[in-house]
């Protein structure tokens, strides 16, 4: 069926009715109620603690690079890689918070973190990848390990499992995270 509108009243009127059709036929908005405000963050693990970052810090995700050791460094600082001409210094992030360095599996990865002028690769057991949160559920008084509660700052219950965020900033704050000479 052609229509073509012979005056400028016939073209209003379909213009009215192709308005009141949609109005009639659009699917409803979302209630207020049901919008869920979430917070997201990047899953990785450590020994058997689950762990979220902000994406604020995270810069990539990559696997174990070949690295150039430090001589002179701490047990925990793995050494120095070459990222596409850049030199990204790589830490045991399990190594550093006092439990046994990591070993290197087919699933362990590297947190390439950068703030300000702070660039880091941290090791970790395996990335989860992005995980949404709702942030009515935060637990402030989460943690994994007594001996890395500084460096937790709460966390989420998701599926029955744990998830405590990492609190990237003091992390990268810390002095004992700066002073890397062995």
């Amino acid at each position: 069926m052609n229509f073509e509108p012979q005056s400028s009243q016939q073209i209003i009127q379909l213009l009215q009715q192709m308005e009141l059709y949609s109005q009639n036929n659009a699917a409803p908005l979302p209630m207020e109620d049901d919008v869920k405000s979430l917070w997201s963050g990047i899953g990785f693990r450590i020994a058997e603690h689950k762990f979220v970052v902000s994406m604020g810090f995270v810069r990539e995700i990559m696997k174990y690079p070949s690295t150039s050791q430090v001589p002179g460094s701490k047990e925990w600082v793995r050494g120095i890689a070459n990222i596409r001409g850049n030199l990204l210094p790589v830490f045991d992030l399990q190594g550093f918070l006092g439990k046994k360095t990591t070993p290197v599996k087919r699933e362990t990865r590297v947190l390439s973190i950068a703030k300000d002028k702070l660039s880091a690769g941290l090791i970790v057991d395996e990335i989860y990848g992005m995980k949404y949160f709702d942030q009515l559920n935060f637990d402030a008084k989460m943690h994994h390990d007594v001996t890395w509660k500084s460096y937790c700052k709460g966390g989420y219950e998701l599926d029955g499992e744990n998830w405590v965020v990492f609190n990237m900033q003091r992390l990268i704050e810390s002095r004992k995270f700066l002073n890397v000479a062995g």
